[in-house]
This record gives C-alpha cells, sequence and structure tokens, in this order.
C-alpha cells in the first residue's frame, strides 16, 4: 500500500469534502490529508454513496461519474471492500448511534481494520465503540 501505513479511513463525507470542497476542511484535515507519504482507508460504500447522490441530483459533478470516481480515489487513497466479517460486525455495533446501514459499514470497517475514522459526522463524535477523530467542517458564506 505505498510507504507508509494505512492508519485513518475517510469517511464519505471527509472524502467528497476533500475532492470536491477542500476549503471546506479544517486547517488540521487539510494538513493530514495533504502529508506527501500519507495513505487513507476508504470504504467500498462510500463510492456507491456518492453515486447515489449523484444519481438522484444531490451532487452535481464536473465530469461523468465513472471518471470522477476514478480520480477521486487517488493513489493515496485504498478502496477497502465489504466483507463478510465487516458486515457481521456492521449488525452487531454495539450501542450504534445512527440508523444509517452505510454507516454501520463505515464504522465497521475502521474497526476490523483498526483504523481512525475521520469523520464530520455529529452523531458518532462520541461513538466509544471505535476509534473516532471528529472535526467540524468549515461552512461557506
Amino acid at each position: 500500500m505505498g510507504g507508509h501505513e494505512v492508519t485513518y479511513l475517510l469517511d464519505t463525507n471527509v472524502w467528497l469534502r476533500g475532492a470536491t470542497a477542500v476549503d471546506t476542511l479544517p486547517g488540521e484535515i487539510k494538513k493530514l490529508l495533504s502529508q506527501r507519504d500519507a495513505q487513507f482507508g476508504l470504504s467500498a460504500i462510500s463510492l456507491w454513496e456518492v453515486g447515489k447522490k449523484h444519481q438522484i441530483g444531490k451532487l452535481e459533478l464536473m465530469k461523468e461519474l465513472g471518471a470522477w470516481l476514478k480520480e477521486a480515489v487517488a493513489s493515496h487513497i485504498h478502496t477497502l471492500p465489504i466483507t463478510p466479517g465487516i458486515v457481521a460486525d456492521a449488525m452487531a455495533l454495539p450501542d450504534f448511534p445512527v440508523r444509517d446501514p452505510a454507516d454501520e459499514l463505515i464504522v465497521a470497517t475502521a474497526r476490523v481494520h483498526k483504523l481512525t475514522l475521520l469523520t464530520s459526522d455529529t452523531k458518532l463524535k462520541n461513538y466509544r465503540h471505535a476509534r473516532i477523530q471528529y472535526f467540524t467542517p468549515i461552512l461557506r458564506n
């Protein structure tokens, strides 16, 4: 997977902001994402989430979806598949605060791969059964 170990999993929102609206990420997250040898994980479900948002008209992309996805999964981002172990973990998350299957799979991916989830989702901020690094996005005027 390149020079450095993968230590962070990007949630869909962080990955999307990094690819389309980097100015909405706080400095510490931008710095983390731009480290020369940094490697990040991305759950395969995040690709589907972005595709779905685009399909239903909630996300405008500057190019065709397939080309956009290929470009947005840069060389330092590793798509992690949904495995039987991840699905089993997702179905058994203790005290999970969200009823979103994609969030369950993303958190389970972080847990199974022992990664810290980078997220701006306030509902996940205090979830103590996974390593979470929460940040508040910068709102544009």
